[in-house]
């Protein structure tokens, strides 16, 4: 009986550690990316069903189907997706990186934390490094993680010249 009693407290401390060790893993289907030229604000597109995961060890990933971006203009997202981001073979986008300074960021206490974000975007079938500046708002304890950063679409094999050579890429999720 002794035996059998030791085994149950020390498997209930082994469990206990581990919940108390285990992180926090948020995450929405429904998170927000915009692509927009900084020289002309009829180029901008919006995707609101972007697929993303935040963990409080400062692992962090988007991911996104090239094909539900919208715009005002029927035309131009048809241009968008047949001409320059070519989503029939490349249908994608994805984003996995980590939050350099998770440690800044009280999960448990509704505020707004800054945050520096650093990882590999692959977008036109082209893998980058890219880092932005953000900020993650805690409310009621759940995240909402804000960024917004350019890039050089030649960088990533897009042949857009005749439209825009940057597009700022504007992130929010919120995070359930």
């Amino acid at each position: 009986m002794k035996y059998l009693f030791t085994i149950c407290l020390t498997t209930f401390a082994l469990l206990s550690f581990q919940t108390l060790n285990a992180q926090k893993t948020f995450g929405t289907r429904n998170g927000q990316i915009i692509f927009q030229s900084p020289t002309d604000q009829d180029v901008k597109a919006i995707n609101n069903e972007v697929n993303s995961r935040l963990s409080d060890n400062g692992s962090l990933s988007f991911s996104l189907l090239i094909k539900s971006f919208r715009f005002k203009m029927a035309e131009m997202q048809d241009h968008f997706n047949t001409e320059y981001l070519h989503s029939n073979q490349f249908p994608r986008g994805d984003f996995k990186g980590t939050i350099t300074n998770i440690k800044t960021v009280n999960f448990n206490q509704d505020g707004i934390y800054p945050v520096e974000v650093t990882g590999d975007l692959t977008l036109h079938g082209v893998t980058k490094k890219v880092s932005s500046k953000g900020s993650i708002t805690i409310k009621n304890g759940k995240p909402l993680a804000k960024a917004s950063f350019p890039i050089i679409v030649k960088d990533f094999g897009i042949k857009a010249e005749d439209v825009t050579e940057k597009v700022t890429i504007t992130v929010n999720c919120q995070y359930q």
